[in-house]
């Protein structure tokens, strides 16, 4: 009896079941980095669900590496009884994979989220909110890109000092609440870029904390470290019933120190 149709067809079923769409996006969430992470961040390893609280919209291939646009949305308000008081975002296979955290607050309106960030190599890139109930909710997308935390800088570094600090605020529209993008000049270099004169490796100097308050009341806060990409923008919201000063407060990991004001 000839095996060989029988043997081409289990072979066959294997390839698919190791090949389907659903095999290969579930092999592109999992990487060797994320339980170290994981523990890392969540001592005790917490659940954490994945559930529809948290959307990431993200490139599947990047256009730039050391400039890739992710926006977090989240599904519920900050006027729930359940808000969200924290998001994580992390890039699974980044030198320093811990991008960084939001701090919200209920000034937000909505925790909506969006920035750009260095992406090294293929990688998952994951969301993970936490809610007032100390619940993490987490979701993820596969970023193909490479090479971001060591690409150029896009501008003179001559140029890029001289301009360090300046900020402005951008006003996206007002609907039930206002989003604002806030552009702050700073070259955020990752310590694995290479001077393009000199051949030699510029030190890390990048954007580490930024506060954001309205009337001295918290908006917004970020901790974060090198995948940020130069030049960082954070789009957020603020409660469009609310009116005064906003304050960004801005340090960087060479202690400097800028602030800028609007009123809105």
């Amino acid at each position: 009896m000839n095996k060989t149709p029988a043997l081409l067809a289990t072979l066959l079923a294997a390839f698919l079941t190791v090949f389907s769409p659903l095999s290969l996006a579930q092999s592109q969430q999992e990487s060797v980095n994320w339980p170290l992470i994981r523990d890392s961040l969540f001592p005790g390893s917490p659940p954490i669900l994945e559930d529809d609280i948290v959307e990431l919209v993200s490139p599947v291939r990047a256009i730039d590496a050391a400039l890739v646009p992710l926006d977090i949305k989240v599904n519920v308000r900050q006027d729930d009884p359940n808000p969200i008081e924290r998001i994580h975002l992390i890039v699974d296979n980044n030198p320093s994979p811990i991008v960084g955290t939001f701090d919200m607050s209920p000034n937000n309106g909505v925790a909506n989220i969006s920035t750009r960030v260095r992406v090294n190599a293929y990688s998952p890139v994951r969301v993970i909110a936490q809610t007032a109930d100390g619940k993490l909710h987490m979701t993820s997308n596969f970023v193909k890109a490479s090479g971001g935390c060591s690409a150029p800088a896009g501008a003179d570094d001559l140029l890029a000092r001289q301009r360090m600090g300046k900020m402005k605020l951008k006003d996206l529209g007002n609907a039930d609440t206002r989003m604002l993008q806030l552009l702050i000049s700073h070259p955020n270099y990752s310590g694995l870029q290479i001077d393009q004169v000199t051949r030699h490796w510029i030190p890390s100097d990048y954007v580490s904390d930024v506060q954001i308050t309205l009337d001295g009341d918290p908006v917004m806060q970020f901790n974060g470290g090198i995948s940020i990409s130069e030049n960082p923008t954070f789009t957020f919201h603020v409660d469009a019933e609310k009116q005064g000063t906003l304050k960004a407060d801005v340090k960087d990991s060479m202690g400097r120190e800028f602030s800028r004001e609007w009123d809105i």
